[in-house]
């Protein structure tokens, strides 16, 4: 379908792996590079020695997500001997090809800027609303996972709390609530704690109460704790209230919501679980990057 159109992919986890088996499926002459050596995960694409040859040729290069874990090099983790390839060398080698579109996911304000500075054109498909939106489902089923290792008891009966109502609070809620779980849904907006009541959820709103949290409400007998809202509202007030058997689950990104030390000193448990789609279900997590991907080369006229 696509047999004339090369596509480079560089570097990855098992989601660009996913990448590279769906986008060859499709019929384009995939090239992968810094994938390690999983010969029967990348279906009919070719593994290349070199990066340049992954890149010679291509209409797009595609980095994965992150494209850098440390803002300098091409995110390897697949391949330890594939890593020092720095995101600048991939640009230089971009902008000599010529006419290549860059996709890659979380790019750094920086790594944008010199990108545009050298004429190149650059997408990130985690900006994509339908992705985050379908990501809600791996991130939440990945956090159930954990509570299912780490609680003595079963999700069925017990009682939960959701900090947050967005895409992954929502679906969230859902699945525990369809497992049996009592479900408290804690959010600022008011418009979210109407959605929730809707559920049949118990709701809290998230504000201050004579300069205390309205979290300290969470102290009364909480077998686990979701938090998905990436700021600290679990400090040291909130936590030396909570049950000492009380777990905290925190999806949040960078910097979390939990006072880790703060949370250490009260006894209380915290696992700060980042990055769930690729670690707990990294396939379906490659196929719905995959989704914006082509959406993308769509958009950018790469395909009709």
């Amino acid at each position: 379908m696509y047999d004339n159109i090369k596509l480079a992919l560089l570097g990855g986890d098992l989601r660009q792996l996913s990448v590279a088996r769906r986008l060859s499926g499709l019929g384009f002459e995939t090239a992968v590079w810094g994938l390690g050596t999983c010969e029967t995960e990348i279906g009919d694409a070719v593994r290349c020695a070199e990066w340049t040859d992954a890149i010679k040729g291509s209409r797009a290069v595609i980095l994965p997500l992150p494209a850098s874990a440390d803002g300098i090099n091409v995110n390897c983790p697949l391949n330890s001997e594939a890593g020092g390839l720095k995101i600048m060398q991939v640009f230089e080698e971009i902008e000599k090809a010529g006419d290549v579109l860059l996709i890659g996911g979380k790019f750094t304000p920086s790594h944008r800027a010199a990108a545009e500075k050298r004429g190149i054109r650059i997408i990130d498909y985690f900006d994509s609303e339908e992705l985050q939106i379908k990501n809600a489902v791996p991130t939440a089923e990945g956090a159930i996972a954990i509570a299912m290792n780490e609680l003595p008891i079963t999700i069925q009966g017990s009682k939960a709390a959701i900090i947050g109502y967005g895409r992954v609070g929502k679906v969230l809620a859902d699945k525990l609530a369809a497992l049996g779980s009592h479900v408290t849904v804690a959010a600022r907006k008011p418009a979210d704690l109407a959605w929730a009541y809707n559920k049949m959820f118990e709701t809290l709103r998230i504000e201050l109460r004579n300069g205390k949290s309205s979290l300290i409400a969470l102290g009364k007998g909480y077998d686990v704790i979701f938090n998905t809202v990436p700021y600290w509202l679990f400090d040291s007030g909130v936590l030396s209230q909570l049950c000492k058997n009380t777990l905290i689950i925190d999806i949040a990104s960078a910097p979390g919501g939990v006072d880790s030390k703060a949370a250490s000193e009260c006894g209380i448990k915290v696992i700060w679980a980042l990055s769930l789609p690729g670690k707990c279900s990294p396939f379906t997590a490659g196929e719905i990057i995959c989704d914006s991907i082509i959406d993308i080369l769509a958009q950018e006229g790469v395909i009709q």
